[in-house]
This record gives C-alpha cells, structure tokens and sequence, in this order.
C-alpha cells in the first residue's frame, strides 16, 4: 500500500500511469468530477487499454462538456462514459495492477496542485484483502443507476453549461429542469441501507452472479464434450467440468492473449451478440489442439491428481510437501503469487523470483497459518468442499471468504473457485478469473473475479 499525498510525500497519481501499462487488462474509474481528458483517459486510448468510467451527474455538470464531447466522438465500445446522482466517490481501478481510493478527482489540479489524500492498492492486496469483492459490488450497485452518455444527454448538459458559464447564478428554474429529467434513472442512494442489509445484498448478488456462471460454464462443457468436439486425446470419460477449463484455457492463451495484455472486452463487444457462434468458432481449434499441448498435460496428468489430493479422504491429511504440491499447480494461485510482492509471500525484498518460487512460498505461508494462530487451510477447504450438502458449496465458499475465523490469509476467490472444480470436475467446473476472462471473451456477460 502507498499513500498518495501529492506534494507533502511525493506520491502522485501521474506516477501510477508511468508503471501500469503493461499489467492493466482495463480501467474501471468511478470519478464524480473530470473536466481533463489528457490525464486517465487519453492515457488508455493512446496505450489501447479498454475504459469504464462513471461520472456524477448534477445540474452543475461536473464532467466537463469537452470531455463527454470527446468520449462521443470517439464512438468506441471499448470507452464508456455513464453518469449517476448521488455519486462522489474518486476510485480508479487499473485491472491487474492495482487500485488508487482516495479524494483526487479526474482535474489536473487534482493530479498537480492540490493537498489530496488517498491510497493505491496493489493487485494482491486488493485480493488478500477481498477489497476486490467490495469494489466489484460498488461499481455493480453504480451500474444498476447509471445512464449511459447520449446525445440527448450531452445537449441537455450542454444547455445547462452555457447557462453556467454566463454565471446565471439565480437560474433555479434550469437547475430544476435538469435534475427532473428522465434521462438519468432517479434514486435516492443508499441512505437506508444498514449494515447487515447491504451484507446480505452482497451475499446474494455473490450467489446469484456466481450460480449463473457455473451454468454457463457447464452449457459450455456439455457442447464441447461431445463427440468430434474433442480433442483426440481427450477421453469421452474425462469429467466435462475439467473439459470446459482446459477448453477455456486453451482459447484464452491461443486467441485472447496478445502479447502480454488479453483485451477479453474487445472480444466480448464482438462476440456478445452472439455467443453460440464464437463457441463453435473456438470448438473448431479446440479439437484440433495438439497431443503436446499444456492443456493435455493438465487434463490427463495433473487434474487427476489434483482431484486425489483435495478428495474427502486425502484433504486433511496432506503434508506441507503434498499440500505445496498440489496449491503450486493451480493456475489462480500461481497468478496470485506472479503478482504478489515478495513480503506478502515471506520472500525477501529487493530481488527477484520465479514464479514456481513464489507460488510454493504462497502455499507454504497458507499451510503454516497455525503457527501465527490463523486457520488451517486444509480445515478450511474440507469445510467448503465437504461440510454438508454439495448443492451448498457455494455458499459456504461465501461464508468461508467472509469469515474471519475461517478465511485463510491469501486464499482468494478465484483460487477457491479452481480447488473445488478440480474437487468436484463433475458437479463443478472449475473457476477462476481466466475462466470468467475467457467466458466474456466469448460473449458471456459474467463478472471477472481475481485473487
């Protein structure tokens, strides 16, 4: 974590935009004022990186008539502008690198001049402090009010600028007719929401989002099991959950990922009108995937042994040795471990690992938890896999990530969702963030989970 104090220590949000490029996957920004399109937005147009903003809307037009004029005439899918009432929140979440929460708003003085005071967040510390989850909500409860940027919106706002700008400070009747308008959903924000009520909105947006997807994953898997929609060394009794992953796998690494940056969102805005037609496009490469591919090594040599190691009988009793083992082949936490700092993981500062290095300290930090009075995460993984009826698994992996007794330090989401498809490959396919990735890619509305 960095605080971002802007002249009193340095830390400026300009500096981010200097390292951030070649890790950010998109930009998610929830800024109530921005009146300058060359600091954030045109950092992501010129660098090709895709772009959710939302803005406030008010009478006073806090996002600047040149601003929305720009996002208008660039006419791109991949950069939205929608506004909201009762917004004032200044968030900017680069995807994959890390996320600045503070008061700074999207005007240069701001980003230059002014005493702000924020933090930026890590990827990894987003995730092993599931602040993810909570921002993933807030921009979901933002999007559900928001209004997308339109003609008859930007002339509405026009109108009231140039009003504005003759400092017409008595003109009560043009405020009115602008915040009575219905061209931004009314609302009346959050006020009435207690603490407990917002947690089981949460609970069961989670639920909701996350049951809609395993069915998603697994209409996939029934398609791409079928005969002569596999590969030649998939076997027709191979669990289709595990299928679908290696399916999604193979199609995110050989068609999505460019380079080092997966412009998923770009494929989606080509592919959401049509999901059907891009899944056979994918199924065509899919089985004509070579026998020396990864995705046959995982399928048929470690997914089984995955599946031993986190069975009913074996969980509980795995050796450090064996649980590193097994924790060091799942692909979400190998990414956790890429992306996480060196003290996160217990490795020493100032030099640089491997990624199989820092995935098997990641592992080894999660076992030895005992030792610093947290939970054991063998404990912890029976308890969502096993105790008590299968249907509730994800539930209990809701309650498990939520509760701090049971919640195991850097044992994310998308690392859970993986363990209990490779668990259970026939009831559930595995999850993680590359899957939902490779799903949106392929024209699936699903939300991307990381960590």
């Amino acid at each position: 974590m960095k605080l971002m104090l802007n002249g009193l220590n340095g830390g400026y949000l300009r500096d981010i935009l200097f390292s951030a490029a070649a890790e950010t996957e998109r930009v998610d920004a929830a800024v109530a004022y921005a009146t300058n399109d060359d600091l954030l937005f045109d950092w992501c147009w010129d660098n090709e990186i895709p772009l959710r903003f939302w803005g406030r809307f008010d009478a006073e037009v806090p996002v600047s008539i040149p601003v929305l004029s720009k996002f208008l005439a660039r006419k791109s899918g991949r950069y939205t502008c929608k506004l909201v009432r009762h917004f004032h929140p200044k968030v900017i979440w680069w995807r994959g690198y890390g996320a600045y929460i503070g008061s700074a708003n999207l005007t240069s003085k701001a980003w230059y001049n002014n005493v702000e005071a924020g933090v930026f967040l890590t990827e990894a510390e987003l995730t092993n402090g599931q602040h993810d989850l909570e921002i993933l909500e807030m921009f979901a409860e933002i999007e559900k009010h928001a209004a997308p940027l339109t003609l008859e919106l930007f002339d509405l706002l026009s109108k009231r600028n140039k009003i504005l700008t003759q400092q017409e400070q008595n003109d009560k009747q043009g405020k009115s007719q602008v915040l009575d308008t219905d061209l931004v959903p009314h609302w009346q924000g959050l006020t009435r929401a207690t603490e407990k009520s917002a947690k089981d909105l949460r609970r069961q947006a989670f639920l909701t989002e996350w049951n809609g997807t395993l069915q998603i994953i697994r209409d996939v898997s029934s398609i791409i099991s079928r005969d002569g929609n596999r590969p030649s060394w998939v076997g027709e009794n191979s669990p289709t959950g595990a299928q679908a992953d290696q399916f999604l796998h193979a199609h995110y690494y050989n068609t999505v990922m460019e380079g080092v940056r997966a412009d998923y969102e770009a494929h989606y805005a080509r592919n959401n009108a049509n999901p059907d037609k891009a899944i056979l496009e994918a199924i065509d490469k899919w089985r004509r995937l070579p026998s020396t591919s990864d995705e046959n090594t995982m399928l048929n040599v470690t997914a089984p042994k995955l599946r031993e190691a986190f069975s009913e009988k074996k969980l509980r009793q795995l050796t450090e040795d064996e649980f590193v083992a097994a924790i060091s082949k799942v692909h979400a936490a190998r990414e956790y471990a890429r992306r996480a700092g060196n003290d996160v993981v217990g490795l020493k500062p100032g030099r640089s690992y491997s990624r199989q290095e820092k995935v098997v300290a990641l592992a080894r930090h999660m076992y030895r938890g005992p030792s610093r009075a947290a939970p054991d995460p063998r404990q912890t993984l029976y308890n969502v896999l096993y105790d008590g009826r299968p249907e509730e698994v994800p539930q209990r992996l809701w309650n498990t990530l939520n509760d701090p007794k049971t919640k195991v330090d850097l044992l994310g989401i998308s690392t859970l969702g993986e363990i209990v498809g490779w668990a259970m490959p026939d009831r559930y396919p595995p999850r993680n963030g590359r899957t939902s990735k490779a799903l949106r890619s392929l024209g699936y509305d699903v939300r991307v989970h990381v960590g």
